[in-house]
């Protein structure tokens, strides 16, 4: 249709016109604005933590020459006592003397030329500063125990020893405190059973003052076919261990 002037005409069709398509409207569920929201605080935080970070690393002080990462600590910690037994402190000789008291040199008290129970006495000085003299008065090779039926085995004798203690020094010192009773032979080391089985065993003993004695027993469990080169063997914790040949 020609408008005025031959200027083209154009008419508008309401009806026409709500038949075309409308654009939607983009609209974001709850869970996705939350996430959206999340991810950009995170960034925010990451990105303050960097900035610290850099300034922290330029204000710094340059270590000096002498820093070195790897080097120990000036200061050392405390070192503890030894407690290991390989840390013991190196053991220092006892002696053995006769029924007169008189020392006996020549070696007598090692293994291969033990002293003689019933005629010899061993001893050391102690802890205290003071001495312990010890004295093996008899040997029974068929010690018998009450109900002790579970413990001797066939093939087996329970060799049981009287000992006498003494201290001479200052304070008091209980024998178990210092003392190892033991037994050994050509092929085993003994330890002592008496604690349980008898009813005088040396832990039993209480604290000696000076000059005072104690009598006690213990015990050891020795294959038949070990008793002929059976010893005793008595020692203190710093004192070497001397040997006694049972008769």
């Amino acid at each position: 249709v020609d408008g005025p002037y031959g200027a083209p005409s154009f008419t508008y069709d309401p009806q026409g016109a709500a038949e075309e398509p409308r654009p939607r409207r983009l609209v974001l569920p709850a869970w996705a604005i939350v996430a959206i929201v999340a991810v950009q605080a995170v960034a925010l935080v990451l990105s303050v933590g960097l900035v610290v970070g850099g300034i922290q690393r330029v204000l710094a002080p340059e270590p000096g020459p002498s820093a070195d990462p790897s080097a120990a600590p000036t200061t050392a910690a405390p070192r503890t006592p030894p407690t290991t037994p390989t840390e013991r402190p190196e053991k220092t000789p006892g002696t053995v003397t006769d029924a007169e008291g008189n020392e006996v040199g020549g070696g007598i008290g090692s293994f291969d030329r033990p002293a003689t129970v019933g005629e010899h006495a061993v001893g050391w000085e102690v802890w205290t500063g003071g001495d312990l003299e010890v004295t093996a008065l008899s040997v029974d090779f068929d010690g018998e125990i009450p109900d002790a039926g579970d413990v001797i085995q066939d093939g087996y004798r329970l060799v049981v020893v009287e000992y006498e203690a003494r201290y001479r020094g200052g304070g008091q010192l209980a024998p178990a405190e210092e003392l190892w009773l033991t037994g050994e032979s050509d092929r085993t080391y003994f330890i002592d059973v008496a604690e349980g089985l008898l009813p005088d065993p040396m832990i039993q003993v209480a604290p000696l003052a000076d000059g005072e004695t104690a009598r006690f027993h213990s015990a050891f469990l020795v294959p038949e076919a070990e008793l002929d080169s059976f010893r005793l063997g008595v020692e203190t914790y710093s004192g070497a261990i001397l040997y006694l040949e049972v008769p």
